[in-house]
């Protein structure tokens, strides 16, 4: 269950990240800085964590 859900949550944060570069690119960068900064933050959060 935490694989699907992980696998869910990649999804999103890729979905976010494409749907911030195509803002960018009409020249509007909050999207894509504001789900490149959660998704980092989670990495950071949960990726260092020890086990």
């Amino acid at each position: 269950m935490k694989f699907a859900l992980a696998i869910l949550t990649f999804a999103l944060f890729a979905f976010f990240i494409s749907w911030g570069i195509i803002e960018l690119l009409k020249g509007q960068p909050w999207l894509l800085l504001a789900s490149v900064g959660v998704f980092l933050g989670t990495f950071i959060k949960f990726g260092c964590q020890t086990h």
